[in-house]
């Protein structure tokens, strides 16, 4: 059966159900796309037969009056639904159409059935941009699901007995007969570690996501079989070149990217913070586009002193003639949002830059649909300062290790210093999102529950990482799982649900692969990183703006911990249906509680990721299967209106 509404061209929310030796119910999958519909509010599209439902919600970007989802083969054997933004698309179509196939619309995604035609699961290897696909191969009864390289678009799986469902978002999953959410407790310290769970983890049974760049095949028999069709390359960087042919090769690069992201049919945005990656961002956009391109920079108010760039990002749009929003996000950071939040995250995930990116978005969206991010420049090119720490053990490493002991032994100041120097890299380091050690784990779980915090996926990362740089396996983790699991969830999904599509040109594989080519010595020197990006920000921006003091994306964690946010904190962390867990010490917890009022940074950050999970834990797990419950009845009002017209048997064409 198709329902297949006109005027739909790419979408931003995809779901299915497989179901061997069973039917797939039709209220299943309307149920999980009407929980998705704020990833797509512009329509609907769906495929159902037997063992096999597709569905989709779109957000109109690309060809924006015509095109029609799912896609499907001209011989009917092929339907594809597909989340996301094609960006070589131009040159596919064109390859495509040379080859005697005929596409019905100018959408991105019509491409997929007749590249699978083709190539089948090898049209991975011709694609690029940011996206998450299913296939379905009528005639082998096959269903073959990926995800892109980096992973900026998500894509889950649940499995059990003989159904196996994906979708965009775990929320949908509520939708479906005989499933109710039970959270893995194996995965809380791996949580408490990281921020987030590490792919492709989650804190549910039954529930995994897709890793980044990874395929899986679903046969007929019910057989899995997954593989990776692409992973970073982290082999030893190169040694030759200079810092000017460097940022020459990344300059070009940069341009042919960004002019890529570019192409829409609807308003496009920039988030602007003055730092020097959204800036080269900006100067790229300039150069690429003709059209009025507006700027949005989130501020906080006077009261939270060095958590304002706005004049600098007003500066760099200044240069280029855009008009730039200041948004003071400070006003919608309520303990009422964030509860929300942990519900529009669907992980538990406690970033806190979460906060002011909701509130620049929310403004954003009412203006433009498309909107461009620097994320992902730290990760890739060496931005983060802990990476600073590999020149300074380093040098301590030069001392010899006598000396290094005598020195520890007297526990003398630095000793900690001297402590890591003499750490492989694969004990030392676990990711920008550190939050709680393994000690502080130990003190804070109980007994039963102190997992060791690495997965078997991270475990296998720092076996296979064991002979490269220091520097290049702490970026190398980061771009497999920081970057996906945390910065691009958390502009996928805050995006989404203020229907705003979200690119982060950075995040181009090519990019990747270049950026972790540099040779080592040109990423970091002294004070300064990412300095191949800094000398391409030299030939569009002033030094002043190029190389001024990183903030990152500035958020006043431990102001709002110990004001806004810190009753909220104390009521949740301490009530009675925490405790009933079982999962945490209370004295601990109170200990932690107690050292919010000082404004202590360590505090803050810890207690806000208690605080996310446990919102997550009531939002999702506990009141989520009611929510999606009480849009039931509306959907199935839907279903009995649908004219008969929009219910056609799968088979013909779209």
């Amino acid at each position: 059966m198709w329902s297949t509404p006109k005027g739909m061209s790419g979408i931003c929310g995809i779901a299915g159900i497989w179901r061997r030796d069973g039917l797939v119910l039709e209220h299943e999958l309307a149920c999980m796309l009407e929980t998705l519909k704020h990833r797509g509010p512009d329509g609907e599209g769906s495929f159902l037969e037997r063992g096999l439902g597709l569905g989709m919600r779109r957000l109109a970007i690309l060809d924006v009056e015509n095109g029609h989802q799912p896609y499907v083969s001209e011989d009917g054997s092929l339907v594809a639904v597909f989340n996301g933004e094609l960006y070589n698309y131009p040159q596919l179509k064109v390859d495509l159409e040379r080859r005697g196939h005929h596409l019905r619309s100018h959408a991105d995604g019509e491409v997929l059935v007749h590249l699978f035609e083709e190539y089948r699961a090898d049209l991975l290897d011709h694609i690029t941009g940011m996206f998450a696909l299913a296939i379905w191969d009528r005639r082998r009864q096959e269903l073959l699901l990926a995800r892109d390289r980096i992973g900026q678009k998500p894509l889950y799986i649940l499995d059990m007995d003989h159904t196996l469902a994906f979708a965009s978002e775990i929320k949908a999953f509520l939708g479906i007969d005989g499933y109710t959410p039970a959270v893995d407790e194996r995965m809380i310290s791996s949580y408490l570690a990281h921020r987030f769970a590490p792919a492709p983890a989650t804190l549910l049974k039954h529930v995994t996501k897709l890793r980044p760049g990874e395929a899986l095949r679903v046969r007929a028999d019910g057989h899995r079989m997954s593989w990776q069709y692409w992973t970073p390359d982290l082999s030893e960087p190169e040694s030759d070149g200079t810092l000017d042919q460097w940022a020459e090769r990344l300059d070009a690069r940069l341009a042919d990217v960004v002019q890529s992201h570019l192409a829409s049919d609807v308003p496009l945005g920039l988030f602007l913070s003055g730092g020097v990656d959204s800036s080269i961002l900006a100067a790229l956009v300039a150069k690429g586009h003709a059209g009025t391109i507006k700027a949005w920079s989130a501020a906080f108010p006077e009261h939270f002193p060095g958590y304002d760039e706005f004049e600098w990002a007003k500066r760099v749009a200044d240069l280029y003639q855009f008009p730039i929003q200041r948004v003071d996000v400070h006003p919608a950071i309520t303990p009422e949002r964030v509860r929300e939040l942990a519900w529009i995250l669907d992980e538990p995930m406690a970033d806190p830059t979460v906060l002011p990116l909701d509130g620049v978005a929310e403004a954003a969206s009412r203006f433009n649909t498309v909107m461009l991010s620097g994320e992902g420049a730290d990760e890739i090119f060496g931005g983060y300062a802990g990476y600073g720490e590999v020149a300074s053990l380093d040098w301590i490493r030069r001392i010899p290790a006598t000396v290094r002991q005598w020195w520890i032994a007297h526990d003398f100041k630095g000793s900690g210093a001297f402590r890591r120097a003499a750490q492989p890299i694969g004990e030392r380091y676990r990711g920008v999102g550190y939050t709680f050690g393994p000690d502080e784990q130990g003190g804070i779980l109980v007994p039963e529950l102190k997992e060791p915090d690495r997965t078997e996926a991270v475990r296998e990362y720092w076996d296979t990482a064991l002979g490269l740089p220091d520097l290049q396996a702490m970026q190398g983790f980061d771009v497999r799982w920081f970057l996906p699991d945390d910065v691009l969830l958390k502009a996928d999904r805050i995006g989404m649900h203020h229907n705003l599509e979200i690119r982060v040109p950075y995040c181009d594989h090519e990019i990747v692969e270049l950026a972790l080519k540099i040779p080592l010595v040109l990423r970091r020197r002294g004070r300064i990183d990412k300095r191949v990006l800094r000398r391409v920000g030299e030939k569009h921006l002033p030094k002043e703006v190029v190389y001024r003091p990183k903030l990152g994306f500035p958020t006043p964690l431990t102001s709002l911990m110990a004001g806004a946010l810190y009753d909220v904190a104390y009521d949740s962390l301490t009530d009675s249906r925490f405790r009933a867990r079982g999962w945490f010490r209370a004295e601990a917890v109170e200990s932690l509680l107690s050292q919010l009022a000082g404004h202590n940074p360590v505090a803050a950050r810890k207690a806000y990721a208690l605080l996310m999970l446990e919102f997550w834990m009531e939002e999702l797990v506990e009141d989520g299967p009611r929510r999606v419950a009480r849009s039931v009845a509306s959907t199935s009002a839907i279903l009995q209106t649908r004219r008969p017209s929009e219910r056609r048997r799968g088979g013909g064409r779209l």
